[in-house]
């Protein structure tokens, strides 16, 4: 009898041990470490070059874009086809649960589909599959990956990326000799362009932002972690997500406010940029003259009335999207050698992308595809809002709310919405996790409401 006993002892205690081991394994701080590794190792190998800061003005010459167009990169393919294996081993060993697809992925997969349709009339089906294979993959590793993550583990490790690129671009400028931010001319790259660098700054910084809303008693570190972020995010001189960040953060403070104060606050907004604008137009005052300089974060010689060079290039692009206006040229198809060159010759810079995800999305998959991009983003931002208000105003939502809003804006100048990115692959993140772990919270939420309802 005893030693039955012992036996159901030391199997009880085994048990107790192996579950505790598993839920350190599963702790949030374990989970969003590996979820940074993952993500900052994917795209580190795929984005960043280590040498960037010693590069001029951070533009590459024709010869050196017409070979990225005319080839893959076969170690960001391997990186990618690897992020993929973990996907899908994830699905394989995850933990049991029901994947509870919501509106927002549901447009995303027939914008993934209607990129893989595409291949049937890309201009260059080699390069169009290429392209669509980096993002079935980094789609099937998000999806099968996220079975193990609630959405604060993602925003934790949002911010835990942005931080070791930041920690990484300055050590790699210091090394280089590149580290001057006392020159007028200076703009911070790291290891990636500013304007890439500036993105995922900004993307750490929101995600900052939401920690300290989550972890209230450790606010300060993450408000800490904020103000480094967004200080190395200014001295990227990125105007689009510099400015757009406060924005960002406004629409955070708005979303978390009752509807009642959320009037009020427009009401009173209106009535002081009413007395603004009549003050300016007595006083004789132009603010626009006044701040040009600030705005332009000392960019104003590159800067004239066509937002730095953007508006000849859309009315170039313009006359190739008339040659395929519905279906486009195919997905990454269209930056061949050949348009690279023509498109530098006319506007005497060297180019390979359009610097609008709407306009870029337009030349690959024509306007079906940019209307279903567009429809994607507004359906997050709306459905983020939704899950915020019903799921007892849990803040971690609010990095969805933000983030979007940030890439949807950002879009309009940057081409980063229409290719797997580190900014976007966080939301993407986001959304399966919520698919997988939190779609259930949303359902106990309006069951305890309808409960309560009926016992009122």
């Amino acid at each position: 009898m005893s030693d039955m006993l012992r036996a159901s002892v030391m199997q009880n205690s085994a048990s107790d041990s192996n579950q505790t081991l598993w839920q350190l394994i599963c702790s949030p701080l374990v989970l969003s470490l590996c979820l940074a590794t993952y993500v900052g190792w994917m795209f580190f190998i795929a984005e960043h070059n280590v040498e960037m800061s010693k590069s001029i003005d951070f533009v590459e010459n024709i010869e050196d874009q017409e070979s990225w167009a005319a080839g893959g990169n076969k170690i960001r393919q391997l990186a990618f086809l690897g992020g993929a294996a973990i996907g899908v081993l994830s699905l394989v060993l995850g933990r049991v649960g029901r994947f509870r697809l919501n509106v927002p992925l549901f447009f995303i997969a027939c914008y993934v589909l209607w990129a893989g349709v595409s291949t049937t009339w890309s201009i260059d089906s080699g390069t169009t599959m290429r392209r669509y294979m980096v993002m079935a993959c980094c789609a099937v590793g998000c999806i099968g990956f996220s079975r193990f993550f609630r959405v604060r583990d993602v925003v934790l490790s949002a911010m835990l990326v942005s931080l070791s690129y930041l920690v990484l671009g300055v050590g790699a400028e210091v090394f280089f000799g590149a580290f001057r931010p006392h020159v007028g001319d200076y703009r911070f790259a790291g290891t990636m362009h500013p304007n890439i660098q500036a993105a995922n700054l900004a993307m750490g910084s929101l995600a900052a932002f939401t920690m300290a809303r989550v972890e209230p008693k450790k606010k300060y570190l993450f408000y800490s972690a904020f103000g480094l972020l967004f200080l190395f995010l200014v001295l990227t001189k990125c105007r689009s997500a510099t400015g757009t960040v406060p924005v960002s953060l406004g629409v955070i403070w708005l979303a978390s406010q009752p509807t009642r104060n959320i009037v009020i606050g427009a009401m009173i907004t209106g009535w002081f940029v009413s007395l603004f604008a009549l003050f300016c137009m007595v006083s004789g005052f132009d603010p626009i003259a006044e701040y040009q300089e600030v705005l332009l974060m000392g960019r104003g010689e590159e800067t004239g009335s066509s937002l730095t060079g953007r508006l000849p290039l859309w009315t170039d692009l313009m006359i190739y999207i008339s040659y395929k206006p519905w279906q486009g040229f195919g997905y990454g198809a269209f930056w061949t050698p050949r348009h690279i060159y023509e498109i530098a010759v006319s506007q005497e810079w060297v180019i390979s992308e359009a610097h609008s995800s709407y306009v870029e999305a337009t030349l690959h998959l024509g306007i079906i595809g940019a209307a279903l991009l567009s429809v994607t983003m507004i359906a997050t931002l709306s459905y983020a809002l939704i899950v915020f208000r019903k799921t007892r105003r849990q803040p971690e939502y609010l990095f969805i709310i933000g983030g979007v809003f940030f890439c949807i804006i950002r879009g309009f100048t940057e081409s980063g919405l229409t290719a797997p990115a580190a900014v976007t692959s966080f939301l993407f993140f986001a959304l399966a996790a919520h698919c997988w772990n939190g779609r259930q919270t949303l359902i106990d939420s309006e069951n305890d409401a309808l409960n309560n309802t009926g016992r009122s």
